[in-house]
């Protein structure tokens, strides 16, 4: 189960990469914005070695990345399917230039 909240709470920090990466001009490479989110994980994980009760975990950090990169792709299929959707359909007329 911890693992689900890892993956789940970092899938919403990947969502928010996806839509800075989705309006940012210029926009960043995917892999700096995925890798800023498993730096974040990375860093928190190291940031429990200091918390009594709590021990930094190589899975939780590996749970982490999946949800932001989750998140991240997931985002943006969403926002490029709802962009392709708002964009007038081209009507053919058959047999005129």
């Amino acid at each position: 189960m911890d693992k689900v909240a890892h993956a789940g709470l970092y899938t919403i920090l990947g969502a928010t990469l996806g839509y800075g990466k989705h309006h940012a001009v210029p926009s960043p490479p995917h892999w700096v914005l995925i890798g800023i989110g498993a730096l974040y994980g990375a860093t928190d994980e190291w940031h429990q070695g200091f918390v009594r009760g709590r021990t930094p975990d190589g899975g939780d950090w590996l749970a982490d990345v999946t949800g932001v990169t989750l998140g991240y792709v997931a985002l943006l299929l969403i926002l490029g399917w709802l962009g392709r959707r708002r964009q007038p359909q081209e009507k053919v007329v058959h047999g005129s230039k």
